[in-house]
């Protein structure tokens, strides 16, 4: 399976779900978006605190707690705020690893390791996950973005004037014209040399 699927794989082989369950998260991923957890959660096939405790005892994740946190802007700031609602992550704080900084990160699946190495790629360093669930982590979000998600805008291409439309109409048709007239004399030429057509005929046509 991808690595975006590992945590699945890792609660079918708990025994906390089974591979129907999976599958059945999988396709409602695929269909709906999100992450592999929350599909599982939604689809009622595990609650999200089991999903946290079982991650939490993995010797490689580290569970924390959200609520009432006050991240620094140099933190927050780190990653687009779009990006953060998009992918429902936050960042917590920087730590050092040896002449590197790195940056913490809470998400509900710290096993998508895409996501992790989008993010690396997006920021620039390395990135440490860290277990949050997904309402802990919009709260934060919400906290300090009280605005909300920001809105992905598309520039509007000006919308040209009326005169400016007829301007170019016009423009089109007499290249139209041109060419068409063109055409007409290469091949008046061309039949006066084979001897089709005669200067007379040529003074009548025009």
């Amino acid at each position: 399976m991808a690595k975006t699927t590992r945590l699945g794989e890792m609660l079918v082989e708990a025994e906390l779900i089974d591979k129907f369950q999976l599958e059945s998260g999988l396709s409602f991923q695929r269909n709906v978006g999100g992450r592999i957890g929350s599909a599982l959660v939604k689809l009622g096939y595990i609650a999200e605190e089991t999903i946290l405790q079982f991650l939490d005892e993995q010797d490689s994740f580290v569970r924390v707690d959200l609520q009432g946190l006050q991240i620094p802007a140099d933190v927050l700031t780190a990653i687009p705020a779009t990006k953060l609602y998009e992918h429902m992550v936050v960042p917590v704080t920087w730590e050092s690893q040896g002449k590197s900084r790195v940056l913490v990160v809470a998400m509900t699946d710290p096993t998508n390791l895409q996501l992790i190495d989008d993010l690396q790629f997006m920021v620039g360093c390395r990135i440490k996950a860290v277990v949050a669930p997904e309402f802990e982590i919009e709260t934060a979000l919400n906290r300090h973005f009280p605005s909300g998600r920001p809105r992905v805008t598309t520039p509007k291409t000006p919308r040209k004037t009326l005169v400016e439309e007829l301007s170019e109409i016009s423009g089109r048709k007499a290249d139209k014209v041109d060419y068409a007239e063109d055409r007409l004399d290469r091949l008046i030429a061309l039949l006066l040399r084979k001897g089709v057509l005669s200067d007379r005929d040529v003074d009548y046509l025009k």
